[in-house]
């Protein structure tokens, strides 16, 4: 391979060459290019020599020592992936002249210059080239790793060969790319990171990070800067240090994330990056130590690229006082908005099924949301960019969520008070209601019609309200998807009986804020209550309920308005009260649907004219299961029975 680099610097400068003198003798017609892009044209003929020396050169002092280390495998695959770049046009006459890899690459880059130049492209459409040439040399290293991976043959060796050869091939094309891009785009990149930490006890830490890159045209030359600082406002004990320690580590890998480069012909472009990005160090939060922290993130750059500036701003607090733990996230980045906030208990236990459930609820809100976005189920309101940066967002969101979560998990367990209370609180009747739910043949529960994403039962999590939204700002375009989580729990107490009532709910709402009147709205919403005796359930009460509204519109041009093109109103609810005292199983279940729908029906005699549709059902069950016999024989055992009865009955309506 050394000896192939060294002898390859004549027939690659043969070739580049050649492409220039057909260039020179092909027709380009001045009157279909712009100065400037003769002007480009103009120098790429000047310089090509000069560019192609330095190219090589630069291959020549760098590859030496990694050459000796290569793989023929991976040589051989590698070549078999470059090769397969060059189209039947571009393929360059080589006789029996073997090229190095690197080399290789180098030649897809300069054939495709080639026949831009000789189908008389102009100077942006050259770059583009130029951008899809490098992408493409990405592509055939990561698909000669994993084909590599797929034969078992990826070790270290092949792994550093591979890392070394794209590098090389990466800082030979750096210089050449930087001026054309630096000629093209004149303004300036900046980030910035900062963040801010505040101890339990008052203490701030402040961290600031920034940097800067532009261009100098006066003196043609590259301008970077850099700039820290480190704050603090107190004395930092060695436990403060450490929970600090862990922060700055869980928010250092999202700043890699947000700031990691998308290359484009190894020009950097700086682009929000939530797909790798994790909340997931919140779970571990030292609430002992700290209090919170502030954490924000911006990138500046060339504004002809894509957009002016990307911010992301986070920040998390525990109050103590008031058991609760709150987290607030915004980011922006072009034309994408999201928003979420988690306010959360720090009393809870760990229920992984619930948490499955919850999660479960929030995908399938999401998917109404964006299928009933338009008429068109496969396709959403907000394309195939935005739904790639909602859900980016989303997960993220999920993450947070799951995160808080077991952090009051691992909350309650240091607060012994609270952990206490709830174990002899919620949890045993999360237990109960779970054992009648499921083991109980009596048991006949709720309808049915619309299926309780929230799960029956006692949830066991911290109680929470969460909220998530994301707008997409395309001008006279907004479309915007709001989604919304919560539970609620409280504990009842009156003589011998206690019991609690908790409340689940989820919605996503969809509009085009002020740019046209549709909407979707979903509302689902689980209300269950018990009366627990003696540490039995004597009563449980559920209640689910779904609501569905939605109205789309379709602009016509004639009258310049949006007009109506369908409504529906769709209502569903289910109902089961249960009473089980002296082993007389009492369930009432009711059901009921309402569904109001009408369509515009196109006419010629009536201007709006529509199709309605209704649908209407209703039933109520009332069971009896038991020893009735002792009921009617004892008026003692019934005078006691229906005393019972009366006082449950009470408590379930007082709560």
């Amino acid at each position: 391979m050394v000896n192939n680099i060294f002898g390859s610097q004549a027939n690659l400068s043969a070739l580049l060459a050649q492409s220039v003198n057909n260039t020179n003798q092909s027709s380009v017609s001045p009157s279909l290019l712009t100065s400037s892009d003769l002007q480009a044209i103009n120098d790429l003929h000047i310089n090509a020599p000069k560019i192609t020396d330095e190219l090589l050169s630069q291959l020549n002092n760098e590859t030496i020592d990694e050459a000796l280390a290569s793989n023929q495998k991976v040589e051989d695959v590698l070549q078999q992936q470059l090769t397969s770049l060059f189209t039947i046009s571009s393929t360059p006459s080589l006789n029996n002249y073997k090229p190095s890899n690197e080399e290789l690459a180098l030649r897809t880059v300069i054939s495709s210059q080639h026949e831009g130049l000789l189908k008389n492209e102009n100077s942006t459409q050259l770059i583009e080239r130029l951008n899809t040439s490098v992408k493409n040399i990405q592509g055939a290293y990561a698909n000669t790793s994993d084909i590599l991976l797929s034969l078992g043959q990826l070790g270290h060796e092949q792994k550093t060969f591979l890392a070394s050869s794209q590098q090389r091939v990466e800082r030979t094309l750096n210089p050449y790319m930087e001026s054309l891009n630096r000629a093209k785009y004149e303004d300036d990149d900046n980030y910035l990171f900062e963040l801010s930490v505040k101890t339990k006890e008052g203490d701030v830490i402040n961290i600031t990070f920034n940097s800067s890159q532009g261009y100098d045209e006066e003196t043609g030359e590259a301008i970077d800067s850099f700039g820290i600082s480190y704050e603090v406002n107190g004395n930092l004990s060695e436990a403060e240090h450490g929970a600090l320690t862990k922060v700055m580590a869980g928010v250092g890998e999202m700043a890699d994330e947000f700031f990691k480069v998308s290359e484009n012909s190894f020009n950097p472009i700086i682009v929000p990056n939530q797909t790798d990005m994790s909340l997931d160090f919140l779970a571990g939060f030292n609430s002992e130590q700290l209090a919170g922290f502030n954490v924000s993130f911006s990138t500046t750059q060339n504004d002809a690229l894509d957009t002016a500036q990307n911010t992301l701003d986070l920040s998390y607090s525990i109050d103590e006082a008031s058991n609760q733990q709150a987290l607030v996230f915004k980011a922006v980045g072009g034309q994408n908005d999201i928003d979420f906030a988690l306010d959360m208990s720090t009393i809870g236990a760990k229920d992984t099924q619930q948490m499955q459930q919850y999660l479960a609820s929030l995908d399938q809100s999401l998917e109404d949301s964006r299928v009933n976005s338009t008429k068109d189920d496969k396709e959403s309101a907000f394309g195939r960019k935005g739904d790639e940066a909602m859900q980016q967002g989303f997960a993220l969101f999920k993450s947070a969520f799951a995160s808080m979560s077991s952090a009051a998990e691992r909350y309650s367990n240091l607060e012994s008070l609270a952990d206490q209370h709830f174990n002899d609180g919620r949890a045993m009747v999360a237990d109960l209601v779970d054992n009648m739910i499921t083991n109980d043949a009596r048991y006949q529960g709720l309808g049915n019609k619309a299926p309780n994403t929230l799960g029956s039962g006692i949830s066991k999590l911290a109680d929470f309200d969460a909220t998530f939204s994301y707008a997409l700002d395309n001008g006279d375009y907004q479309p915007k998807n709001t989604i919304e989580l919560s539970q609620a729990t409280e504990q009842t107490q009156l003589g011998d009986l206690s019991g609690l009532t908790q409340s689940k709910n989820v919605s996503s709402h969809f509009d085009y804020q002020y740019s046209r009147p549709d909407y979707y709205d979903k509302e689902e919403s689980y209300n269950v209550g018990t009366a627990v005796k003696n540490k039995e359930l004597v009563g449980l009460d559920q209640s689910h309920e779904v609501d569905v509204d939605t109205k789309m519109f379709e602009f016509n041009p004639q009258t310049n308005q949006y007009e109506l093109q369908m409504a529906m109103q769709e209502q569903t609810i289910s109902k089961s009260d249960i009473r089980l005292i002296d082993d007389i199983w009492l369930e009432e279940n009711e059901n009921s649907y309402n569904m109001n729908k009408k369509e515009r029906v196109e006419s010629d005699e009536k201007q709006d004219e529509f199709e309605k549709t209704s649908s209407h059902s209703h039933n109520k069950l009332v069971t009896l299961i038991g020893d009735l016999d002792k009921l009617a024989e004892n008026k003692d055992v019934r005078r006691e029975y229906l005393t019972n009865l009366s006082q449950v009955n009470f408590f379930m309506d007082k709560k």
